[in-house]
Formats: C-alpha cells, structure tokens, sequence
C-alpha cells in the first residue's frame, strides 16, 4: 500500500484482522550480507538463539488455514524473514496454496533473486504471486563480493530478471538497493537506468543498526543516516506488532521481524493466529508496548521505533486512549 492510501494506524486499532502476515519460509540464505545476520559466525548465530531451519508444509499449510479464519482478508502475505525464500523447496506451492485460498489481497516475495531462474520465474507467474521485491546488493559482480560475498554472474542474472519481467502478467516488480551498496551518486544513476527496464519501480532504502552484533560502521553513521532517511521523528513505540503477525519456520508466532525475539506470541501446532491474535499474551505485550516498551530487553535496542516507522503509524500521542481499547478489548474477550 502506498503512502498516499496509508491511514493513521491509531484510528484502525484494535485490529481485528493483522494487516499482513510474514512468513518466514526458512532461516537460511546463500548470501552473506555485511549487514545481515547472516554474516555472523555459526557461534554468534548460536548464542542469539538463531537456528538455521527451514519451514514444513504442514506447518505453512495450518497457518494459511488459520488464516481464513479472520474476519477479514490480509493486506499482505508477505514471504520474507531472515533468509531468502526461494530456497525453500516448495516456496511455488506455498503461493499457489495461499492464492488458491483467497486470504490476503496481495502475496508478495521479498529476494535477492539469485535463484530467480527462468523455470522458478514460470512457476512463480503460473503461482500467481502479485508482488517481487528484489533486493539489489551492487552494480557489478565486484560490488556483490563486497558486500554479499556472493559470486554473482551479473550478465545471467540480468537476463533472468528481464525473462521474469517479460512474462510476468499482473506481477508488480520493485527493485531496491541498500544505500550501502552504492558507491557514489554515478553508480546510483547506473542502478536505476539499469533496472527500470526490468521493474516496475526501483528504489534505494536505507541500513539501519539492526543487528546489534554487528559494528555500526557497516551501516554508515547513525546520524548521517538519519538526515538521508529524512524521518526524525523518535517513537517511544514500535507500532509493529500492533499490525502485523510473523511465523517462524517452527511454527512460533512472533510480534515483528527482530533477529532478537522479544516474545512468542503461541505456535500455530498449538493455536490458531486469530486466538493468538485475540489473547492475553498478545494483549499484554502490546500493552506493555503502549505503556513502556523498555521493560522488554530486546525492545529496548531495538532501533526501529527510531528509525523504521512509516508517516502515520505513530502512536505516542495515542497511548493513554489505545490503553482503554486494549483493556476494554481482552475484557470483553473474557465475558
């Protein structure tokens, strides 16, 4: 959804139905990213918790069911997380399934299309998926090594991009770079003339200090980051889990995207998305999220609130009265 259509998120919730769902269809990627926590070590991975797995159908299968359940349809499924879906095996009849099932407006993937080869690109058009993001990490192969330390053929990639592009038939294709992958403001000209042949849109997005293992020199300076983004505004809120649902490869259903997981919400082998959505432990945590997210360790650092908020989704000024939704909310549940 565009800026332009985005509604002040405060005067929606409480929500009965998230607005998108985020799978994680695997916890693995052929890419290591200097920014991405996939450039930590197997020990480092370990000591946050982080298993490298991949998602059963039977797990996706009973998420999308539950889904269906909800009073409305999703704005968004969105196939992302912290590894690149088009590895898992069955990522064509993940979106076939889920479009057969009618339960989100829009089934989006989010790639560094490296896989993207011309019989995925087939399956995934015949699939029906609506939206690819494709995430760009350099102009040249050179570029890739550096940042990705991924051996990218840049000629064949290129071709599968526009083999995709001239098939696609509803597909919209964006096209982003991280600012870190760019060199200078003539390598930003060379990324966009080269890929709106091949998109829809393209677009360059900013590193934030995501990864707290990670040195603040891999995303360039905090402040200097800030004056790109052109967003200063600090929330002392994260309105993520207020909207949005993710699950894991076991099944963990998770309040937003952080490496770090600051709690889990229920597992969909144990309940269904709308009771976890509707429940106490939902409940409370956003409360605790309303009235101080510090209490939580992991919310504490976490810099989205500071620098990964969209125009409209601040809830500062609305806490004290989502508080009485919220409460007036999980009570009304009860009765």
């Amino acid at each position: 959804m565009s800026l332009a259509q985005r509604v002040s998120l405060h005067k929606k919730l409480p929500l009965e139905t998230p607005f998108s769902v985020h799978i994680f269809p695997v916890h693995l990627c052929n890419f290591k990213c200097k920014y991405c926590l996939h450039s930590l070590s197997n020990k480092e991975l370990k000591a946050k918790g982080f298993k490298k797995e991949i998602m059963s159908f039977e797990t996706y299968k009973k998420a999308i069911d539950d889904i269906a359940q909800y009073e409305n349809k999703l704005k968004a499924l969105i196939f992302a997380g912290h590894g690149e879906p088009l590895l898992h095996p069955n990522i064509c009849e993940m979106v076939k399934y889920a479009k057969d099932n009618k339960i989100s407006n829009r089934i989006e993937i989010t790639t560094n299309a490296s896989l993207l080869t011309p019989e995925m690109s087939d399956r995934l058009i015949d699939a029906g998926i609506d939206r690819l993001k494709i995430s760009i990490q350099g102009t040249t192969e050179k570029k890739y090594k550096e940042v990705s330390n991924f051996n990218l053929d840049y000629d064949k990639f290129l071709s599968n991009l526009k083999y995709f592009y001239d098939n696609k038939t509803h597909t919209e294709v964006y096209i982003k770079i991280i600012d870190i992958a760019l060199n200078d403001k003539n390598d930003t000209k060379k990324f966009k003339e080269m890929f709106i042949q091949v998109a829809d849109y393209v677009n360059i997005e900013y590193a934030i200090p995501f990864i707290n293992e990670l040195n603040e020199s891999a995303y360039n300076n905090k402040e200097f980051y800030k004056c790109k983004q052109g967003n200063l505004e600090k929330s002392q809120i994260c309105s993520m889990p207020f909207y949005m649902q993710v699950i894991a490869p076991n099944g963990d259903v998770l309040p937003c995207c952080s490496s770090d997981i600051p709690i889990i919400l229920g597992n969909v082998h144990k309940n269904s998305l709308k009771l976890i959505w509707n429940g106490k432990i939902q409940n409370n945590f956003l409360k605790m999220m309303l009235k101080d997210k510090n209490k939580n360790p992991v919310c504490r650092v976490c810099c989205v609130p500071e620098y990964g908020l969209q125009k409209g989704d601040y809830l500062d000024n609305y806490k004290e009265k989502l508080l009485e939704k919220y409460n007036e909310m999980y009570n009304e549940s009860k009765d």
